[in-house]
């Protein structure tokens, strides 16, 4: 078994290593820049961040800007976590997108020199907003998946938990999370009941870390501001940004970069966000919105069709940058290729299972797919301009299941070991 695990890790940091080269010099922002809404030269001691922590409740997430702020007390610099932490988290995610296709060296062989090239042009088109989390949300996600199977292997109760804390920072990572924590949860809980021998101390394991980290912070949250539910006060004008061609009035209300600023210029810095005001003005976006989709039912479903065709076609443009060349052309076309094979891998799978007899959420392969069908469409009808950006959040994912769809058909070499496998 040492000698197994030597090897796992050795196949790691050797992929990870060659995923790297495409990646590395590229920096991103830190947690704790995002809308520039923290002056960091006034956090002096550990007081200040969790005062900072004590007031948060906008889109910052929250564990990274914790640690990220810590560091900066003592270090007075952040390069870790923006030149260094960035192409280490890209390349890992990468990796991981690699190791966790069936074992067989012409699959992962295919898959690799794709993700090259992926992992290549996707840095690329997101330097137009390159937050450190965003690849994150792929190591995390494909984390939990491989500890989840290393569970079923082996049984040890500390992978249980180790998933539940990789799920735990998801859910902290970006907010819309909110809304798949508990069907991640069901699926465990659903799959832990059937397979697990000893199900109350697996329950435990896998939910205690949930409970504490995201249970915990929701509740903070809750309890010290206004009883809002989402760790984000913001989530209103994002929707905005993706309906406001929707209706004149959800157009003409005031949008997030409209707020005030304290100081304009080369260090702009926001006004606080973390506040009863941005909340509320957020929630009447919501409500607006609900409204005016509940009026035109059937309009609001075209939209999120445009919605959806728009985030499939990979737009790689963002903000004042706008990449260009064949290599970008190569990567859009690959990036839609992808989005379409989930999308197939998805409803293909749900069907045979079903005839199968199976669960579907219980076979992980389809589990990963179906759930990160979801949050395209969740981020399709969230969020707009920054397409870009969230498929480079999900891309190792999406790499994934292409490798699972390549690996389900029939001619491409010892087929039987590559269906599916119901856990």
């Amino acid at each position: 078994m040492g000698i197994d695990r030597c090897g796992n890790v050795g196949r790691f940091l050797l992929i990870c290593g060659a995923f790297l080269v495409p990646v590395w010099g590229y920096t991103a922002t830190s947690a704790v820049t995002w809308m520039r809404t923290l002056d960091l030269e006034t956090f002096r001691t550990a007081a200040d961040v969790w005062g900072y922590l004590a007031g948060l409740r906008t889109g910052i997430p929250p564990v990274l800007s914790t640690l990220e702020l810590l560091w900066w007390v003592n270090f007075r610099d952040l390069t870790l976590f923006s030149d260094l932490l960035y192409p280490l988290t890209v390349a890992s995610a990468f990796a991981l997108a690699v190791l966790i296709q069936p074992e067989r060296f012409r699959l992962r062989a295919a898959v690799l020199i794709l993700g090259l090239f992926l992992a290549h042009r996707g840095v690329a088109v997101h330097a137009g907003n390159p937050a450190n989390y965003d690849p994150l949300f792929a190591l995390l996600t494909l984390g939990y998946f491989l500890l989840v199977r290393a569970w079923l292997r082996d049984r040890r109760p500390g992978r249980l938990a180790a998933a539940g804390l990789c799920l735990s920072l998801l859910e902290l990572t970006r907010p819309f999370m909110i809304f798949l924590l508990p069907l991640f949860l069901a699926v465990e809980v659903h799959r832990i009941a059937r397979t697990a021998p000893g199900r109350a101390g697996a329950l435990a394991a896998f939910l205690i870390p949930v409970a504490i980290l995201s249970g915990g912070w929701h509740l903070h949250v809750w309890l010290a501001h206004d009883h809002q539910i989402a760790w984000t006060n913001v989530s209103g004008f994002n929707l905005q940004r993706a309906w406001e061609d929707f209706d004149p009035d959800i157009r003409s209300a005031r949008r997030l970069e409209e707020l005030p600023r304290v100081r304009e210029g080369a260090d702009e810095l926001w006004a606080d966000l973390n506040t009863s005001e941005v909340y509320r003005e957020s929630e009447a976006l919501k409500s607006l919105i609900v409204a005016r989709i509940l009026e035109d039912p059937v309009r609001a479903a075209g939209h999120v069709l445009d919605r959806l065709a728009v985030f499939a076609s990979a737009p790689t443009r963002m903000y004042d940058r706008d990449p260009q060349g064949i290599g970008i052309l190569a990567y859009r076309g690959v990036v839609t290729v992808l989005l379409l094979t989930m999308a197939g891998y998805a409803a293909v799978g749900a069907a045979v299972l079903i005839r199968r007899g199976c669960w579907p959420w219980l076979d992980q392969r389809w589990w990963l797919a179906a759930s990160t069908l979801l949050v395209v469409i969740l981020v399709s009808i969230g969020e707009r301009g920054e397409e870009g950006r969230f498929i480079f959040s999900i891309l190792p994912m999406l790499l994934a299941v292409g490798g699972f769809a390549l690996a389900s058909v029939p001619n491409s070499g010892r087929a039987g070991k590559s269906r599916p496998v119901s856990s």
